[in-house]
Formats: structure tokens, C-alpha cells, sequence
């Protein structure tokens, strides 16, 4: 082995020893949390639809997350059930361009016309929150609450979204994803 090789194997091995040594950063976890719910627990009657027969007052939860990554611009957030429509779903909350400085959406926020952001549509064409409301007899259903840190400024995204256009223009744009799970039946 030539001295110039024996140098460059003694200078790998210093470094990947020095490595061993320094403190890994670890990076902050990013959640979303419904305070006081543990997850996959049931929906309270306040959160589920106020229609005729669903039994609710159609509030939506209150919601909290820790910080995004570092360059989150943005969040969005998305409550889908994929066990609604026989299977093929149903949006009920589309809301983005919260400003990433925030962290909580307080109860009942999801109704009100000043909810910090803008209203995409649910699946009625709405734009507030619509609660839970599954045919009476089907197994709880699941509703998946989403939260994406976004490399978006706030105003970036036009108001008046689906769902399934939010997640294509958000495409390349996620910095990090939560969820929580809520279930619900009649």
C-alpha cells in the first residue's frame, strides 16, 4: 500500500470514528393530536352531522400540532372517510394556507367563516366542516384527519378546492404528514 492510500484509509477511519462521537441531531417528530382523545377512539355526538338522524351538533374537533420542519410555509388539513360512498369516500373538511406560525384549531372552528386559511370543498360542496354521518347499520367508519407542512407560502393556492385537487397541486410540496383516526357509527 503506497503512503498516499495508507493516508487516505487513516483519514476515513478518523472521520467516520469522529462521527461516532458527535451528537445526532434528532429531528422533531411532527403530530397531529385531538387534545384529550387518545387515537382511533369514537367521534363525540358534538362532532358528527347535525342532519336529520345522524345525531350531532356538527362540530369540528380541536386540533393541535407540534412545529412543521424547518421551511414549512404553511399547513393544510383534510378529514377524509374511505369507508363512506360504499367504499369510494367522502371529504368532509378541506382547509389550507394556515399560516405555520399556528399551531391549534380550536372546537367548533370548522363551521366559522373567520377559521384562519381558506375552505376548500367537502364532498357536499361546502366549505366548512361537515361531520360524521354513515348509514345506520354500517360498522363505524373511519375518518382519517390529515395535516401536510408545506413548502407553500399561505396565499400560494387558490380557495375552493377538493380534495383531490389539494393533494395535486400539494404534490412535491410536502415537507411532512400526521394523522389521527376517529371512528363513528349510528
Amino acid at each position: 500500500m503506497s503512503r498516499f492510500a495508507s493516508r487516505n484509509t487513516w483519514l476515513a477511519v478518523g472521520a467516520a470514528l469522529l462521527c461516532l462521537h458527535l451528537p445526532v441531531q434528532a429531528q422533531e417528530r411532527f403530530t397531529l393530536n385531538i387534545p384529550g382523545v387518545s387515537d382511533d377512539r369514537l367521534f363525540t355526538t358534538g362532532n358528527a352531522s347535525d342532519a336529520k338522524g345522524c345525531g350531532g351538533h356538527n362540530n369540528s374537533p380541536a386540533l393541535n400540532w407540534t412545529a412543521g420542519p424547518t421551511g414549512t410555509l404553511s399547513y393544510a388539513i383534510v378529514m377524509h372517510d374511505p369507508d363512506g360512498a360504499k367504499g369510494q369516500g367522502v371529504d368532509h373538511w378541506v382547509h389550507y394556507g394556515i399560516k405555520p406560525t399556528t399551531r391549534q384549531i380550536p372546537a367548533g372552528a370548522g363551521n366559522k367563516p373567520n377559521l384562519e386559511g381558506l375552505a376548500g370543498l367537502n364532498s357536499r360542496n361546502g366549505t366548512s366542516y361537515m361531520g360524521p354521518c354513515p348509514p345506520v347499520g354500517d360498522s363505524a367508519h373511519h375518518y382519517i384527519i390529515q395535516i401536510y407542512a408545506l413548502d407553500l407560502p399561505p396565499e400560494a393556492l387558490p380557495a375552493g378546492l377538493t380534495r383531490a385537487q389539494l393533494l395535486e397541486k400539494i404534490n412535491g410540496h410536502v415537507l411532512r404528514n400526521s394523522s389521527v383516526v376517529r371512528r363513528y357509527s349510528r
